[in-house]
């Protein structure tokens, strides 16, 4: 019998024979046996049962190939006089004499569910930049999680992420991007000429456009994550660390799986791969593929139906090619397809302004509700909690200017109703009350070629080609609530009908209706391609380098629509007007169906740059109306908002990273990268409503930087009594980001000496700069208790400049550039106190503060409380919102047309008072931003789990898992406003309990957030016009299912 203590048990994934063979990089050098065994373990993420004392003494030659785990173990021991064999399906090292038996008690330890790790696993960091090599001898703060991690914690996706990673955190933005976080740095900036900060990659390669976020990981090896600044090896975008995708290769070995996940919500999800051996060693076929379907996690009342659900699915082909001895090859295809209605945004919230109806002027309180305009004066939502009851209501139509206009303007709204005055919201965040449905279909084709060329036996050309095309297009109702039925004014007394008797109008894109409908399409095409090629060494000598170049294209073109009725209502009336038929006495009709001819009647002219406004009532005139359908509009219409943003990246880099081995304890790397970037950028006016047609070419920005970025590390492998292996390391790196161009507003547009142009750069600069990280740190990483605990503490400190936020300006999202300071510690731990159960903990703290001295305006709170001063509206034809004195708008009784002419025009004198004199000319006043806290930054997140593992039977083993994880409190903008930027902290608990056999068969019942809760992870605030409403991002719900997969 083998006692106990004789046996080595060594980091654990159980049951070979029950788990897929996925090709992996082995490198274990020749020598001790035990010692190689030992490596083989950690590197293969697998369990053996051998014993100590038997392969005392024993030499093996090692291992250095890309292959499965039992050909690796196969060749490890060929000529050891050692061999394997599988008994209840654990795998046995064992003398090819010895006729000894192990211990049953033993054997069913080893053999528990092989998709759920039954001792401490550390898995093989498999990443081509890093080298083949167990996590815990790598000195970056890395977290690693094979395909069975994945499952056995319900890490279904990226966004799942966040319950594993220590200072990670993940939010849906507003348009069709996401951000994810890793020590406070993230992507806040949406526009399209920015960067991401953490770098998404597949295989080694950083996609710019990807939907890694959005598909499920399926057929995966492992995914990395890596904390902090990656960029000598990774290179741009990964100023705060990578997400490593890493698809699983084939092997020389038959075999496939096949999965079937069913669930709430109408939940159904496949999964299969088929690995096919073609020609020995030489040819190997992989394909795999997966298919989710589910309904909506949200529901539309208006229409009765769910919304926010998934259709999507997923495939891969992957060859191995290994056509001579010293050469490997990869070629991998994945094709992504969605169509479905999932939300880009979830409810919208609003604390209601209800306007005034007093100022204080010059001599004492003004009664404002005799102003013809006194709608103007406000902003339509307040600064309130995203969480309090007063969070659920609707803005005062007055804050849009379209609406406001057809009330006292044109009067197709009766004066003084307010179209969303008597609705209210439901109280769940997860009910929208729209009158669209939304709308996705997102494609993507990724193709990678890579190899791996033995130039001699110690030196590695490896290269590395990239190609993405994708494709997206999104819509949902632009203010997921309603407003009241019978809105509209029959249009009496004009010479063709706009609005018939039956009080609907009818839009070219929706139809026909009684209400205000607004409807948003966001969409973009872009494609990309990367080439890498690196020369790297194992000498086995002191010294060795990695060098290589890299070049990379990506193209776009991002468009952002709105669409809403009100707009082409008031376009349709000034183009009646200016196109002579006003004065002809026609009879009202019962309703007024759309006809293109008449509402282009006036025969709208080509808009051209400069745009001069003179024949029009301050840029109202004759307009074109874009008679097409919503899903065929010719993009040229000027009754409704576009966003038209071409953009265009060629970036090109040298890198090189040198390590020398000091001594057997201490290394030293040190590493540079050379980086040109050139973006090239095009601008084309956003013109609402204004008199003319189509969007002429603007200015052309071309920008370029050269930067070089680099990393010095030293690590130190201590020989210590009270650990089984150390590794002490201290790092310093230097990141960077590109700038970039901020789209345009409405410009340029003059009437004589007046500006309908935004009013200033402080808000809305024309470009926005680049980042920079010095990023400091220092670790440890530690095996302790013969191999039966891992603890890692890591401590950094980031200076950080240039961080890149976006805020929705003139209709446009634009980036400001702020300093900040970020500073934190992380801890990870495994713990199997006994075989069979086992603990993780991953803690992170984290604190972010901007720097001294920065300011800036916040569209939310322009006049940030100074006395005196109150928000006003801009005209029809302009954007945003300005601040005046009280007693100015006293003066002019509320004027609709009072921020362009006080700050349109340089005039030196309004209403009693000089404009020039106002801060940042009329924007707002700038709030201090000392010491707040960067968005979405949580100071400690903490995830706890816990496994208990057991033999069932002689086939069947039983495991029970329960993650914890919670996120502290945090703020959704940089101004830390309170109550209205809090974000709250939240808590998601998962269970799952898997029964595994050794013919391959695993059933597993889970639930996902046992406590249903829903957390708002992120939220937006968007432009003047729309009232300052809030979009907010939710977590999912509660989520349960029963998944049987099968392995052969």
């Amino acid at each position: 019998m083998i006692n106990l203590k004789h046996l080595l048990l060594t980091s654990a994934c159980a049951a070979l024979a029950a788990a897929p063979a996925i090709a992996m990089p082995f490198d274990i050098p020749s020598g001790d046996l035990k010692t190689a065994l030992d490596a083989y373990a950690r590197q293969a993420g697998v369990s053996l049962i051998v014993s100590a004392d038997a392969v005392r003494g024993a030499k093996t030659d090692g291992i250095k190939a890309d292959v499965s785990a039992d050909a690796a173990l196969s060749r490890l021991l060929s000529g050891t006089g050692f061999t394997t064999r599988k008994d209840s399906g654990a795998v046995v090292v064992m003398h090819n004499q010895s006729s000894a038996n192990v211990e049953p008690q033993m054997l069913q330890l080893a053999q528990l569910s092989p998709h759920v790790a039954a001792s401490v696993e550390t898995v093989t960091v498999t990443s081509s930049k890093l080298g083949s090599a167990d996590v815990q001898s790598v000195p970056i703060a890395i977290t690693a999680m094979s395909q069975e991690q994945l499952t056995s914690t319900q890490t279904a996706g990226g966004p799942d992420l966040v319950k594993n990673v220590p200072n990670l955190t993940f939010t849906k933005t507003n348009f069709s991007g996401y951000s994810i976080q890793i020590r406070g740095i993230g992507t806040q900036a949406i526009s399209v000429t920015t960067d991401p900060a953490v770098a998404v990659s597949f295989n080694d390669t950083s996609f710019i456009r990807n939907h890694f976020f959005e598909q499920e990981f399926f057929d995966v090896s492992q995914v990395e994550v890596l904390r902090g600044p990656q960029g000598t090896l990774y290179g741009r975008n990964s100023t705060a660390g990578v997400v490593n995708v890493i698809s699983a290769k084939p092997t020389d070995e038959w075999e496939a799986r096949a999965s079937l996940d069913v669930g709430n919500y109408e939940s159904r999800r496949s999964e299969g791969m088929l690995n096919i051996p073609i020609l020995g060693d030489k040819l190997d076929l992989r394909l795999a593929g997966e298919w989710t379907k589910r309904n909506g996690y949200a529901f539309n009342q208006m229409q009765n139906n769910s919304v926010d659900g998934r259709n999507l699915w997923s495939g891969r082909a992957s060859l191995l090619m290994h056509p001579i001895e010293n050469l490997t090859a990869t070629f991998v295809y994945e094709h992504f397809d969605e169509d479905d209605d999932r939300l880009r945004s979830g409810k919208q919230l609003c604390d209601r302004d209800p306007g005034v109806t007093s100022i204080q002027g010059q001599n004492g309180p003004v009664d404002t509700t005799p102003f013809q305009y006194n709608g103007w004066i406000g902003q339509g939502c307040l600064p309130g909690s995203l969480y309090a009851p007063s969070a659920f209501g609707t803005p005062n139509a007055n804050a849009n200017p379209f609406v406001a206009a057809l009330q006292y303007i044109v009067a197709f709204i009766p004066r003084g109703t307010d179209p969303y005055a008597d609705v209210e919201q439901t109280k769940s965040l997860r009910v929208i009350d729209s009158y669209l449905n939304p709308t996705y279909k997102a494609k993507n084709d990724t193709y990678e070629f890579n190899t791996d060329y033995n130039v001699t036996p110690q030196l590695t050309l490896t290269s590395q080609t990239g190609y993405n095309k994708d494709s997206l297009a999104s819509s949902e109702d632009y203010t997921r609530f309603k407003s009241i039925s019978g809105v509209f004014i029959p249009s009496k007394g004009l010479g063709k009908e706009v609005v018939g008797q039956d009080g609907q109008f009818c839009d070219p894109q929706f139809g026909c209706s009684d209400r205000l409908i607004g409807q948003d399409i966001s969409s973009q095409n872009s494609w990309q391609f990367s080439q890498e090629v690196r020369l790297a060494s194992t000498f086995e000598g002191p010294f060795n380098f990695s060098v290589g170049a890299n070049y990379l294209h990506y193209q776009t073109r991002e468009d952002y629509y709105v669409f809403y009725n009100a707009i082409t209502l008031l376009t349709r009336f000034y183009n009646q007007t200016y196109g002579g038929l006003g004065g002809l006495s026609n009879p009202a009709v019962e309703h007024a169906a759309f006809d293109g001819d008449v509402a282009n009647y006036c025969n709208p002219k080509q808009a051209t740059l400069p745009f001069s406004a003179v024949g029009t009532l301050l840029g109202l005139g004759c307009s074109y109306i874009d008679p097409n359908p919503i899903d065929q509009v010719d993009g040229q219409g000027h009754n409704y908002f576009r966003s038209n943003n071409p953009y265009r990246l060629n970036s090109w880099a040298a890198f090189g990273e040198a390590y020398y081995q000091v001594s057997p304890d201490v290394k030293l790397t040190g590493g540079l990268r050379f980086t040109n970037d050139r973006k090239h950028f095009t601008e084309f006016p956003s013109w609402t409503a204004i008199a003319g047609k189509g969007y002429p070419q603007g200015d052309v920005i071309d920008q370029e930087w050269n930067e070089v970025t680099g990393r010095a590390v030293v690590n130190w492998t201590p020989k210590l009594d009270f650990t089984d292996q150390t590794l002490v390391y201290a790092s310093y790196s230097h990141g960077y980001k590109a700038g970039g161009a901020n789209p345009p507003g409405v410009s340029p547009i003059v009437v004589g000496t007046l500006s309908l142009s935004s009013f200033g750069a402080a808000t809305h600069p024309k470009t926005f700069k680049p980042e920079f990280n010095d990023a400091f740190e220092v670790g440890s990483k530690n095996t302790l208790l013969d191999g039966e605990m891992t603890l890692n503490l890591s401590a950094f400190y980031y200076s950080y400049k240039n961080y890149q936020i976006s805020q929705i300006v003139d209709r446009t999202s634009v980036n400001l550039n702020f300093d900040a300071k970020v500073m934190g510690t992380e801890l990870e731990a495994t713990w199997e106190p006994i075989p069979g159960l086992r603990f993780n903990l991953a803690a992170g703290y984290e604190n972010a503060p901007v720097d001294d001295g920065q300011s800036a305006i916040d569209l939310m709170d322009r006049t940030a409380g100074h006395p005196g001063w109150l928000v006003f509206k801009p005209y029809v034809t302009a954007t945003s919102n300005c601040i005046l004195p009280s007693a100015v708008i006293a003066q002019i009784k509320a004027s609709p047309t009072a921020c362009l002419f006080a700050y349109g025009t340089g005039t030196t004198s309004y209403g009693g008072f000089d404009p020039t004199t106002a801060p940042n000319n009329g924007q707002g006043f700038a709030k201090s931003l000392d010491g707040n806290q960067l968005p979405n930054t949580p100071p400690v997140t903490l995830s706890a789990g816990s496994q208990y593992s057991m033999p069932l039977s002689e086939d069947w083993a039983g495991t029970l898992r329960g993650d914890f994880y919670w996120q502290a409190d945090s703020y959704a903008r940089i101004f830390n406003s309170r109550p209205y930027d809090e974000l709250h902290g939240y808590t998601n608990i998962n269970l799952a309990l898997i029964f595994t056999n050794q013919d391959g068969w695993q059933a597993m019942a889970y639930v996902k957030n046992v406590l249903d809760t829903t957390a708002i992870t992120g939220a937006f605030l968007n432009s003047d016009d729309s009232g300052l409403t809030t979009n907010v991002f939710l977590t999912d719900p509660r989520l349960f299912g029963l998944r049987i997969t099968k392995n052969w």
